[in-house]
């Protein structure tokens, strides 16, 4: 890719979302979803599905899209995640060659109390999500995130609901 792009993940319900907005408000910068991007609709019809069937193929969906969507003059946000469930339910690390693929020049992790991230994921998606699957998993993204920043030797971010720091790490790339 274009080295253009900041990664924003966080696991699903999280506020990434409500996040990329402000920062693309404050920053005219575009904002792509991951699952936008990637067509997810097409893999899997029931939007509140979280379970992905073949995670390498949705990663070359998303870089196939992404090569679609990018020019190399503009910089933008993507939010997507570090981990995913896989078919079975199992929380998987999305490859590290996904991340190298898309060549973010930063990379962040919104987190939320796990508390709040499962009454978001009731409401939205009308299904019961157990409070500690979802602070495991948001741990695992957070390690992850920071081990996908080292390996690639970017800057690595923390976010909760307040992006004015983040803002200021992008406005200085």
């Amino acid at each position: 890719m274009y080295k253009n792009i900041i990664f924003i993940g966080g696991i699903h319900g999280v506020g990434k979302g409500t996040i990329c907005s402000k920062i693309q408000q404050e920053l005219e910068l575009k904002h792509l979803s991951a699952s936008e991007v990637l067509r997810w609709s097409e893999v899997s019809p029931d939007a509140s599905n979280k379970l992905v069937k073949d995670i390498p193929d949705t990663q070359d969906r998303l870089i196939k899209g992404l090569e679609r969507s990018i020019s190399p003059s503009e910089k933008y946000i993507l939010d997507g995640h570090f981990c995913l469930f896989d078919w079975q339910g199992k929380v998987n690390h999305v490859p590290i060659e996904t991340f190298m693929k898309i060549s973010p020049i930063l990379i962040s992790v919104v987190i939320c109390e796990p508390m709040i991230v499962s009454n978001r994921l009731q409401s939205r998606d009308d299904k019961n999500y157990d409070v500690a699957t979802i602070k495991k998993m948001q741990n695992m993204e957070v390690e992850y995130a920071k081990s996908v920043a080292k390996n690639l030797n970017i800057d690595f971010s923390q976010v909760n609901d307040d992006p004015t720091d983040l803002i200021l790490r992008i406005e200085s790339l």
